[in-house]
Parts: structure tokens; C-alpha cells; sequence
């Protein structure tokens, strides 16, 4: 992303940010009952007798966005009876709680975890531009771990550093300590984790700067939750013309961020976000592994992931700049959801984009098929399982 040029944007709209406010639209979509009577003549000596058929099920939707503000670069999972949210906030990392989606934004109980100005140790602050926070369980720590990025007392975008938080307790919603700086001596944003059952390994995927090509992710394993390992390399760059887009198609916005694993079976994606997060042109990409095993010197090989050559995620049905997501769970295990922000017209800008959820497939050989964004007047069912 062009940082410079919408911070201020973002800054301006995190001062109206709020942990709670009315509830979004729903809807109950039942069918009409049907009622059937067997009629008796008056001079039969015997009860009249009503046959009830019964009543379908009720069936809950909902319309997109589910935040009634700007609630960018949203991250979403599902744990014993709950989903928690998190979303960028810029002076803060709130994280969400409720046991509907729908509502997880808007009236979801908010605990903040973390904002500017807090000690940060070394007697240094966190600074402003909290950006893109998640959360992600480590089984082998027993512990949630909250990742997220900001500057370092202050403003100055080159103090830019990626930092991590760990829960008290195995409970995601107890209270949280600052664990550190995950790569102290380099900026990077959009941190993501994807811990491996067969191998053991904790992986990491980033943004970083400086490169020429423009904006790049970059994927390492974890030594500690907390802490990047010393080898890091590129595994996606901006190749393609859709990678490059800015606020027109001519306009300069080489970027590759905001990346997130996807495991379907035996199959593992990175989805990650191209062109300016400000633009209309914001998508995602795909990455899959081609790797023998999940071994750290494989999972970290950039020569074992497969680039799509086209976005699998773009404007479509009045929702523009689509990106930055994450997937969940429906509470029953049945079903996989997307999350991700979008904008109502093409030049909101920064400060315009709204978190949006949606129900994803697979295609025969395990590829997610993500679909186009539903339109905001599309009554969309709720996830499986969900109360």
C-alpha cells in the first residue's frame, strides 16, 4: 500500500470508532404453514378434528457489510460457542465477541487488548497505524496469540514493526500481554501464522518493503510464536498487471499484502491481496503448495508454491476493492467462510471499506472457489450450526 498516502485517513477515522452500536438486519425467512381441517357435518356426534402440518424451520439471514463502520482487513474464527473479530482500528487492537456472526462487529462484546501509548518495553510506546491485527491458536503453548503491526512511539512509518500479544489463559478472551516485536530491526505489516499439525511448525507469512518490485510477502518459520526466524524469502511479488494497480490502471500500485493460509484436507493455500488497498482494482491472489511434505526447509521454499496467473477475488455486484481476508468455521464444521473488506463505490477510499462474509466452496481438486462478492441487498443464510 501507498502508506503515505491515506494514514491520515485512517487515523481521522479511528477516532469514531466505538466497541458497540445497533444490531444489523435480519431477517427470518420461513415458509407459509399450511393448515388442514377435516370437516364434520353439525348432526355427527364426534369431535372435530384438526390436522397441523408442521411447521418448517426457521431460517436466519443477514445482508452484508455486518460492520456498521469502517472495519478494514477483518479477521474472523470460530472457537467453543463463539466468533471472535478483529479488525484494523489504527490507535488500538480491540478484539470482538458473539455467538452470531452478523452481529460480531456491530454489538459483539469488545475487549481491547492493546493501544498507543501503552509500554512496549526498552521505555518505548506503541505508536500509531495498528494495522491488521488476528488471532491464532498455538496448540503446542496452549495459548491465543494476537499479531499485529504498528509504529513505534509516534508516527514515523520508518519505526514500522510487527509485534505479538499472548492470552493469560487458553480462554481467547482473557487478558493479553505484549510478547514483543516479532522482527525488530526491519518494517513489516500484515503478519499471519499458520501452525502445522504434521510437522509441529509454526509458519510465518508478511509484507515487506523496500523491494523494487514494490510491495512484497515474504514467508519464514516461527522459532518462538513470538518471533521470526533469521531466513526470510520472497514468495510472491507484484507480477502481473492486476498486482499493479493504483487509483486508475495507469497509476503505480505495485502491491502484494495482507496474505492468510487457507488449509482444505490435504491442501494448502496462501490468498493474498494485489494492487492498492485504496483503489476499486484491490483483489486477491492465490498461491498452492506443491511441496513433498511440510518440512521447514520445503514450506518455506518459494520454488514449492504454485501463482496463479489471475485474481480468484475482484469487484463485482457494487462491491469494489475487495481484500484482506481471512477464512472461519461455521460452528458445526460443515462449512467455510470468507471474510474480507470491501467499499459501496469505487473511490471511498481508506477510510470507506466495510467488512463482508460469505459461504465458500471447493472445487473437485481441492481449489477454493470463492465466487463473486454478493451484492448488499442479497439475503444471505447464516452459517451452519449457528444458533
Amino acid at each position: 500500500m501507498k502508506i503515505r498516502t491515506f494514514a491520515a485517513a485512517l487515523l481521522i477515522s479511528a477516532l469514531l470508532c466505538a466497541c458497540t452500536g445497533p444490531g444489523p438486519q435480519v431477517t427470518d425467512a420461513v415458509t407459509e404453514e399450511q393448515t388442514t381441517t377435516t370437516t364434520v357435518p353439525d348432526t355427527a356426534a364426534i369431535e372435530t378434528e384438526t390436522e397441523t402440518e408442521e411447521a418448517p424451520e426457521e431460517v436466519k439471514t443477514f445482508y452484508n457489510p455486518i460492520s456498521d463502520k469502517s472495519m478494514p482487513d477483518p479477521f474472523i474464527v470460530y472457537h467453543d460457542g463463539y466468533y471472535y473479530g478483529l479488525a484494523t482500528e489504527v490507535t488500538a487492537v480491540r478484539l470482538y465477541r458473539s455467538e452470531r456472526v452478523e452481529e460480531l462487529f456491530i454489538s459483539g462484546e469488545c475487549k481491547e487488548l492493546i493501544k498507543t501509548g501503552d509500554d512496549v518495553g526498552g521505555g518505548k510506546t506503541l505508536g500509531w497505524n495498528v494495522w491488521a491485527p488476528e488471532l491464532h491458536y498455538v496448540p503446542s503453548k496452549d495459548r491465543w496469540y494476537a499479531y499485529s503491526c504498528a509504529c513505534v512511539d509516534g508516527f514515523d512509518f520508518g519505526t514500522m514493526r510487527m509485534f505479538c500479544l499472548e492470552s493469560e489463559t487458553s480462554d481467547p478472551f482473557s487478558d493479553y500481554t505484549f510478547k514483543g516485536f516479532t522482527k525488530k530491526d526491519s518494517i513489516g505489516i500484515d503478519q499471519t501464522v499458520y501452525y502445522d499439525e504434521d510437522s509441529g511448525n509454526l509458519y510465518t507469512a508478511y509484507c515487506s518493503f523496500g523491494d523494487s518490485r514494490g510491495q512484497v510477502v515474504m514467508i519464514s518459520y516461527m522459532t518462538e510464536p513470538w518471533r521470526v526466524g533469521a531466513k526470510s524469502s520472497v514468495i510472491t511479488y507484484p507480477r502481473y498487471k492486476w498486482e499493479k494497480q493504483g487509483t486508475d490502471e495507469s497509476n503505480d500500485g505495485r502491491v502484494n499484502e495482507g496474505a492468510c493460509f487457507l488449509k482444505h484436507g490435504d491442501d494448502i493455500f496462501l490468498i493474498y491481496s494485489a494492487s492498492g488497498c485504496w483503489s476499486e482494482w484491490y483483489c486477491l491472489g492465490m498461491l498452492r503448495y506443491k511441496g513433498a511434505d511440510t518440512s521447514k526447509e520445503n514450506f518455506t521454499d518459494p520454488k514449492n508454491w504454485e501463482k496463479s496467473n489471475r485474481p480468484i477475488f475482484s469487484t463485482a455486484n457494487g462491491v469494489y476493492g475487495v481484500g484482506h481476508c481471512s477464512f472461519f468455521n461455521s460452528p458445526d464444521g460443515a462449512e467455510v467462510w470468507i471474510s474480507y473488506h470491501g467499499m459501496a463505490t469505487p473511490d471511498a477510499g481508506v477510510e470507506g471499506r466495510y467488512a463482508y462474509i460469505q459461504k465458500i466452496d471447493f472445487d473437485e481438486d481441492g481449489t477454493p472457489l470463492l465466487g463473486e462478492p454478493l451484492s448488499r441487498d442479497t439475503a444471505i443464510r447464516v452459517p451452519s450450526g449457528q444458533k
